[in-house]
């Protein structure tokens, strides 16, 4: 489970701190039981995720997974980013994911699956990002 990709996102995450300005989006996540929290904040050009960041605490699971996440949805329109969340979603529930949909190092949280109690670890930076997508919806005009 803890292959080399997620050790690496772990120990240099990439995308830590939230973008900054009055247009941020944020999604936040929490899991009771072991403490992890995670907040996610996007800046959309039009349709297109500008800026992607996040901040918290949590396993290296977690924090691989936002690491990951911030370099697959950079400058990607919301609607590949939803599929891509989609995609993860997918092959954390073990299933198998066509190689074009998760490019990238998004491969290693496929190790995930195996621990059924980890999988919310790598799900929660989804979570976030996806509820910070929602909110940046219902803030258009």
């Amino acid at each position: 489970m803890y292959q080399e990709m997620i050790l690496q996102h772990y120990r240099a995450p990439h995308g830590r701190g939230l973008p900054t300005g009055p247009a941020v989006h944020e999604g936040a996540r929490k899991n009771p039981l072991c403490g992890d929290d995670m907040r996610v904040g996007v800046v959309l050009a039009g349709d297109t995720i500008a800026a992607v960041g996040f901040e918290g605490r949590g396993c290296s699971i977690t924090m691989a997974s936002a690491s990951m996440l911030t370099d697959a949805v950079r400058e990607r329109p919301v609607v590949e980013a939803r599929a891509l969340a989609a995609a993860v979603e997918a092959l954390l529930r073990g299933e198998v994911v066509r190689e074009e949909l998760l490019g990238g190092d998004l491969r290693a949280l496929a190790g995930v699956a195996a621990y059924p109690q980890r999988v919310g670890c790598a799900r929660m930076p989804w979570l976030a990002l996806l509820d910070a997508l929602e909110e940046a919806r219902g803030t258009r005009v």
